[in-house]
């Protein structure tokens, strides 16, 4: 593959992949239903004008309302080639939280794959332009095929690409803002680490919104490598979306853990299933030894497993762990490995000092640039490693606790309420804030735990004397928060337990589940 030695930003990264590739396969919806990387190219190429006529610019925030179409990956990469930065939003989100997402990111425009009324109305509420891309087909077809050389250079690696947005403990999600230059370093090492080959082609079963899209992304098309991009529709119906991949003939998948739990639960992976994929990968939570010998007994035998780990602020991965027989035959979570080589790491116990096991803090070119329109946030987390005292080094505080066994680093918990549920990052306290603002609620709290067969699993506590139900419960909160964040069971009391410090117990309320 090409010296990214002189490339200086991701638009003229894909413009050399296009060179290169012009004519292979790009991105990949069925066997009879693809795009060139050329042809990609230019739809990209055609949005960018489109968006420079507009009067978007370098810094300018895009929200992408994006179905995995030619034309939201198209959005992507026309954002990257001017210099302006997008977000992919969940449209399915109720319209509180993405009237929030909206407050933070302040983007001049939205741009949608399909047209939706409540972001119509939501975008007329805020003056925000709400532009439906197929509708301008004629409009982007009068646009030239080339971008400005002087647009392209002008945009550099410490631009940022993209804002990704995760659960907040105040009840407003974080915009975990990236740059362009820690795609690039993202981009060669996932070529590295996996041996990425010219004939792979990698699954897209993650939501593009969700942080795990982003390997799948980058890691192809910027290494010259076909994605199948699996729309929701077809991960909902998960027989149909395995044919699918077994038709384009994939060959590495990357997931959450409790994806291929549930896949291994309905029998539906066989050796007879899934027969070209060479690497499975998964990450975003911890994947039970009992439930992984099962996948590894399937597969093992031709397949790479590898277990991922990396915070949204490093760029969605920082270590991957090749796993062998002997880490399937030991009890535990599989280790989360060494830290990738763009990386430095301490950690520190609850007074700094570097320790044996402890909080995780990493250091590098691929951490984030801190969180958009939110500097409280970005300097509580983003500080200065209090180990170096000859120079400033900036240092994130992951907050995960982590322990060092000969070279590899296990996950040991948290040190805050945040937890991962179906591999997405969840602030506890977001589900709290939404539960208290229900009237008859007098406190509340959220434990997660894990349900008999291993899943992830939200218990809502909530105390309450007003009649209030189950079933309410769950309706108010709906108004509030995503799906994966209602919590499963809400199981009603008088009181909510308290410890010595006066704060509610929640070691008593996980034990009495």
């Amino acid at each position: 593959m090409m010296n990214s030695k002189y490339i200086y930003n991701l638009g003229m990264y894909f413009e050399a992949i296009t060179e290169e590739c012009s004519n292979e396969c790009a991105i990949i919806w069925d066997t009879d239903e693809k795009i060139t990387f050329l042809e990609l190219n230019t739809i990209s190429n055609k949005i960018a004008n489109l968006f420079l006529l507009k009067g978007i610019k370098k810094n300018d925030v895009v929200a992408i309302q994006n179905n995995k179409t030619k034309y939201g990956f198209g959005c992507m990469l026309a954002c990257l080639k001017i210099g302006a930065t997008y977000t992919n939003f969940d449209y399915t989100n109720p319209l509180e939280r993405i009237r929030k997402i909206f407050d933070t990111a302040c983007p001049v425009i939205v741009v949608a794959d399909e047209s939706n009324d409540m972001i119509y109305g939501l975008c007329e509420e805020k003056n925000i332009e709400y532009f439906v891309i197929p509708d301008a087909d004629k409009e982007i077809e009068k646009q030239e095929s080339k971008v400005s050389t002087e647009i392209i250079t002008s945009v550099t690696k410490s631009d940022p690409a993209y804002i990704m947005f995760t659960s907040g403990s105040t009840g407003i999600p974080k915009g975990v803002l990236i740059s362009q230059g820690s795609l690039i370093d993202f981009i060669s090492w996932g070529m590295k680490t996996y041996n990425l080959r010219s004939n792979d082609i990698l699954t897209n079963v993650n939501p593009i919104y969700f942080d795990n899209s982003v390997f799948d992304f980058y890691c192809s098309v910027f290494n010259g490598i076909s994605m199948l991009a699996v729309p929701k529709s077809m991960v909902e119906k998960p027989k149909d979306m395995l044919e699918l991949i077994d038709r384009v003939g994939c060959t590495l998948w990357f997931s959450v853990p409790s994806m291929l739990i549930y896949l291994t639960n309905l029998k539906l992976l066989s050796e007879n299933v899934l027969q070209s994929v060479r690497i499975f990968a998964f990450g975003g939570e911890g994947y039970p030894k009992e439930l992984l010998r099962k996948l590894y007994r399937i597969y093992g035998t031709k397949s790479e497993f590898y277990n991922v780990y990396g915070p949204t602020e490093g760029t969605c991965i920082c270590s991957a762990y090749h796993i062998s027989d002997e880490d399937i035959e030991a009890e535990g979570l599989a280790p989360l490995g060494k830290i990738a080589p763009n990386f430095k790491y301490v950690i520190l116990d609850e007074n700094d000092n570097e320790s044996q096991i402890g909080e995780l803090c990493i250091m590098g070119t691929q951490l984030a640039l801190g969180y958009y329109n939110d500097e409280e946030r970005t300097n509580k987390s983003f500080v200065r490693n209090p180990l170096q005292k000859n120079y400033y080094e900036r240092m994130y505080r992951t907050g995960d606790l982590v322990e060092l066994v000969s070279d590899n680093l296990y996950f040991r918990g948290r040190v805050d309420n945040q937890i991962k549920h179906m591999g997405y990052r969840i602030e506890l306290e977001e589900i709290e804030s939404s539960l208290i603002k229900l009237e008859g609620v007098k406190q509340c709290a959220v434990i997660h735990t894990l349900s008999k067969n291993q899943f992830s699993k939200l218990v809502a506590y909530v105390a309450t004397n007003e009649g209030l139900t189950e079933e309410n419960i769950k309706r108010h909160l709906k108004d509030y928060l995503p799906q994966y964040m209602i919590p499963n069971q809400v199981i009603i009391v008088d009181e909510l337990p308290k410890n010595a410090n006066g704060k509610v117990d929640r070691q008593i309320l996980k034990m009495s589940i």
